[in-house]
């Protein structure tokens, strides 16, 4: 107790604004390694300081809709060739002019061999070259037809080019330049300083925003409680009350993700029969862990999809929890004695992450799986994600549909695609070529649907729910409404 209160007394007296001054003090688990660079991050919190700081050609609204950002406009010129039209009186906060140039420069280096150390770089990778019409009109060239590719750029933001080519990657991450509503002052080893950025087309109604490293759960449920932060972003469910005897609010916030219990399917084990992997599906009851442990605030997973994703199928149903059917499956498939399970997770990454995980090995436990759980560290299990060597038949791992709200990007993930697969199924990947080179929507809509369908007939893992972000937000805080893998830096307030 008392090292919580040290760290609440270190971020108050590292938070004190100016009395003039309306600022937001924002409690994160961490900040972006990668410092302020526009391409290190796909989602938040490590995305936050990207999303205040710079600004995409395109955007997603509460319907999951691709809407204008700096683009206002765009077609599909023919099958290899989108035309956007840009928003014109925009400039980066240090006085460069954003123009088509600007778009292209940033869109043909993550095309680029030495752009593909950057993690965004995948969302662009079908892209063979970018090029300036005129100063308010861009093309993008493809490889092959992607009638779906300005929901890919919505996760592309556009840095100054001019300052990026004059101080470098490495440098410009310590001193970003965009068109966003908010710059860098001050950015220490756990404080992040931005103050509004007064040309951004963007213009903010806050001041100032502090986001503040604070990896303890409690301390910063507890620094919210004390007015120390006005936004405590990942909490649990099990903080509602604390947070709303202090007069907060407990909001979810849309991820995108479902979360999965992941099978490594490739190697001889019990996971590569189907018929245990659905028997798994069947075992757990994914609506009690969301009313008990999850507060309620999703709800069980019918597919690898959102229902706002491009593809979502609505006529695709949540595995039922069925444990007697669960253990004749598994008779059926010769595991009527069960078998033995490793099960991999980085524990406090989600909310209740640790306690759902252990009811999951619990119900597999009743059906006869021996389930036993082995924690590592977020650095380990994303390097098992990319290179594989998982010790065990099962991991956490989740179907994310974030950025560009396309229920076929994570269904790559998943596939022979994958540099290091578990679950690789090469009959199916002409069906994955052929949705993402498909030359109208309608065609697109139909491919994704039928591979959506063969991983719930045929499922990967076991679907659980889609991920609930779940922040406290104090009273003070007026209009926090974030989006699909946003936040409304611009408009979120204070009230007097």
């Amino acid at each position: 107790m008392k090292k919580l209160f040290i760290i609440l007394g270190a971020i108050l007296m590292a938070t004190t604004p100016a009395m003039a001054e309306k600022a937001l003090r924002v409690g994160v688990t961490s900040l972006p390694v990668l410092l302020g660079t526009p391409f290190g991050n796909l989602v938040v919190p490590a995305l936050l300081p990207a999303l205040a700081i710079y600004d995409p050609l395109v955007k997603f609204d509460d319907k999951g809709d691709v809407v204008p950002a700096l683009a206002t406009s765009w077609e599909m010129t023919s099958p290899t060739v989108w035309r956007f039209k840009l928003r014109t009186g925009v400039s980066f906060s240090n006085g460069e002019p954003f123009t088509a140039e600007a778009a292209a420069s940033a869109v043909n280096y993550l095309a680029s061999d030495a752009g593909l150390l950057e993690v965004v770089a995948q969302l662009v990778s079908d892209v063979t070259k970018a090029t300036a019409i005129d100063a308010t009109t861009l093309d993008i060239e493809t490889d092959a037809p992607n009638v779906l590719l300005p929901r890919r750029l919505a996760g592309v933001r556009i840095p100054a080019p001019g300052h990026w080519k004059k101080l470098g990657r490495q440098e410009f991450s310590r001193k970003p330049v965009g068109t966003g509503p908010f710059m860098v002052k001050e950015w220490g080893a756990s404080k992040l300083v931005l103050v509004a950025n007064p040309t951004s087309w963007r213009r903010p109604l806050l001041d100032r925003i502090d986001l503040l490293e604070v990896p303890d759960l409690n301390a910063r449920v507890q620094a919210l409680r004390t007015g120390a932060v006005d936004v405590a972003f990942d909490v649990g469910p099990e903080d509602r009350a604390t947070i709303e005897s202090a007069g907060g609010r407990l909001l979810v916030r849309r991820t995108g993700r479902i979360q999965t219990v992941t099978f490594v399917s490739n190697k001889p084990s019990p996971v590569a029969d189907v018929r245990v992997r659905q028997a798994l599906n069947y075992a757990v009851n994914k609506q009690s862990i969301v009313d008990v442990l999850l507060g309620g605030t999703t709800s069980p997973a019918t597919q690898g999809a959102v229902p706002q994703s491009f593809g979502f199928d609505p006529s695709l149903t949540s595995y039922p929890y069925d444990p007697e059917r669960a253990r004749a499956m598994l008779k059926s498939a010769g595991y009527g004695n069960g078998f033995d399970m490793l099960l991999s997770f980085p524990p406090g990454i989600m909310a209740a992450d640790e306690a759902y995980y252990q009811q999951v090995a619990s119900d597999l436990r009743a059906v006869g799986v021996r389930v036993e759980i082995e924690t590592s560290t977020f650095a380990q299990h994303t390097s098992r994600i990319r290179t594989g060597g998982w010790p065990g038949l099962g991991f956490g791992m989740d179907f994310s549909n974030m950025p560009p709200l396309d229920a076929l990007w994570p269904i790559r993930v998943h596939s022979c695609l994958w540099s290091a697969p578990w679950h690789c199924r090469p009959e199916w990947t002409p069906l994955m070529r052929a949705a993402e080179t498909a030359t109208s929507i309608e065609e697109r809509l139909k491919l994704t649907r039928q591979l959506l369908k063969l991983y719930h007939d045929e499922p990967s893992g076991i679907f659980l729910w889609e991920m609930p972000g779940l922040d406290g937000v104090a009273r003070r805080v007026v209009n926090y409404t974030p989006g699909f893998g946003t936040l409304n830096f611009d408009t979120i307030d204070i009230a007097p």
